[in-house]
């Protein structure tokens, strides 16, 4: 019944981002009325982020609409390691995210960004170091879902074409750190 509850949270998240972004009212009476034409066009991105005590992997595909928007889906592994275990939690992570551009210049060479994201996290593995005999000290157990929300604003340059690199903070329910990728 939760994960229901996320799923549909998620489907609302994204179609609120995705179609509330732009709306623009026409008139009946107008008879030569500006159309809204949007370019489509798929963008992928790699990154990797590095917080305290955790750190992963994310790859991204959306569609960039008008070198302005891009919405899609964000497919990752995240690992966190409990000092007071100690021990390691490692996950599986889906997300649906939104970026926004903010372009400097008209040749849109160099650019700010920000990636809103939300989604779950599956746990998969949880590694405790602790002597034969104790309880287990990490509450995550394997199999458990984690909600994953979070923020990355950053700064991109665009080498060639769309061949680009981005840096920039993560503050997110995982990670609060840096990440670091390249996209196309």
């Amino acid at each position: 019944m939760a994960m229901k509850r996320v799923f549909s949270f998620l489907l609302c998240m994204f179609c609120v981002l995705f179609f509330a972004t732009d709306v623009y009212a026409q008139d009946a009476n107008v008879v030569d009325a500006p159309e809204k034409k949007y370019t489509l066009r798929p963008e992928f991105t790699a990154r990797m982020y590095v917080g305290f005590y955790n750190g992963g992997y994310r790859v991204s595909g959306g569609v960039n609409i008008n070198n302005k928007r891009t919405a899609g889906l964000m497919l990752g592994y995240h690992d966190s390691y409990h000092d007071y275990a100690p021990g390691d939690v490692y996950a599986i992570t889906t997300a649906l995210y939104y970026r926004r551009y903010f372009h400097l210049g008209k040749r849109k060479i160099c650019s700010f960004y920000i990636d809103a994201y939300a989604g779950a996290g599956w746990v998969y593995k949880v590694d405790e170091w602790f002597p034969d005999g104790e309880d287990n000290q990490i509450d995550i157990e394997k199999g458990e879902v984690i909600p994953v929300l979070g923020l990355q604003p950053g700064f991109r340059v665009r080498l060639y074409r769309n061949l680009h690199v981005f840096l920039g903070p993560t503050i997110a329910t995982d990670c609060i750190g840096v990440h670091l990728g390249i996209g196309l």
